[in-house]
């Protein structure tokens, strides 16, 4: 959030420098980031319309992600090499594919309140989804706040019957009443947030610290180009620092990617903090809260099965943090 370029000294260089420095970028190969629906995200495709990252001699370019599960199945297929994904996600890619286990560089947001299960009229907890039908993806955030949100009730996922689907028709299968649960999110999750019918059974505010969404580089590209990777974290701060200035203009940009009004997508945000560049050595810190979280959804995935005993955990990283501030 803080970090804002030194204005004065752009003012003030040479313009030959600046002339040069542009075609620097444009002889750049585009630095790929896949990317979802989520509102932290859209920040990124900010940066990429408004060429915020020609500053920093990036040619940012996103790739969009119909789901986690997608997106995380192509990092581990080789399509991808940089992710704006959820932890418990990151923890999947280095089962699926450990010898690229993603280095986290850079916390984005953490969820509070976005992320969250909904429930059909007239029910009340998550202890009254034992023998429904819930409608969930099949990402592992989806199960993990799902475990988290049934553990005190001595339930699991075995208690319920669980109908996967793409987050969209989760939504219409709550309204047409084919699901009597959902998990979601916004900006799915927005318009029956707005009408008011479903009552929200649990959310990630009631996980403070634990979901949070990274953005995790292969090892490879970190240890070739880090450079890069740090004028990518430096084009993030960026894109946080312009929408500050520009608010009307920024979220209209981002929500008219994701069909939501302006006043939508300002909901949508509501239940995400973003943590600023003084925060990030504290949470990518070797014993801080993003590794403590790692170890907590690991144990948890473990006992779901959903990893193995020799799975490795993505590794934290600040080097990509240098210069920044």
């Amino acid at each position: 959030m803080r970090g804002a370029l030194a204005l004065l000294g752009l003012m003030l260089a040479p313009v030959v420098p600046a002339l040069a420095l542009a075609g620097c970028w444009r002889s750049t190969p585009a630095f790929e980031v896949a990317i979802t629906n989520w509102p932290a995200y859209e920040y990124l495709y900010l940066a990429e319309q408004r060429q915020l990252g020609h500053r920093h001699g990036l040619a940012l370019k996103v790739r969009q992600f119909g789901s986690l599960q997608d997106q995380r199945l192509a990092y581990v297929r080789g399509d991808v090499d940089l992710l704006a994904t959820s932890l418990p996600e990151t923890i999947a890619t280095c089962q699926d594919a450990p010898t690229r286990c993603p280095v986290l560089v850079l916390v984005l947001d953490e969820s509070r309140g976005g992320d969250m299960v909904l429930g059909a009229p007239g029910l009340r907890s998550m202890a009254d989804l034992a023998g429904r039908s819930v409608g969930v993806e099949t990402t592992v955030l989806a199960q993990v706040l799902l475990l988290r949100g049934l553990e005190p009730h001595g339930l699991g996922l075995d208690d319920l019957r669980l109908v996967p689907g793409d987050p969209s028709d989760l939504v219409e299968g709550l309204r047409d009443g084919r699901l009597e649960a959902i998990v979601t999110y916004v900006p799915y999750a927005t318009p029956l947030l707005v009408e008011g019918r479903y009552p929200r059974l649990f959310g990630s505010e009631r996980l403070p610290g634990e979901v949070v969404d990274v953005l995790a580089v292969d090892p490879v590209v970190l240890r070739r180009h880090p450079e890069r990777v740090r004028a990518l974290v430096a084009t993030w701060w960026e894109a946080r620092r312009w929408a500050r200035e520009h608010p009307g203009r920024a979220v209209a940009l981002m929500a008219g990617r994701e069909g939501l009004s302006a006043a939508a997508f300002k909901a949508s945000e509501a239940g995400l903090v973003y943590p600023g560049p003084a925060d990030q050595g504290r949470l990518l810190a070797p014993r801080g809260p993003v590794a403590a979280s790692l170890n907590q959804m690991a144990r948890l995935m473990l006992r779901a099965g959903r990893i193995t005993p020799t799975a490795p955990l993505p590794r934290l990283s600040t080097e990509a943090l240098e210069g920044d501030g």
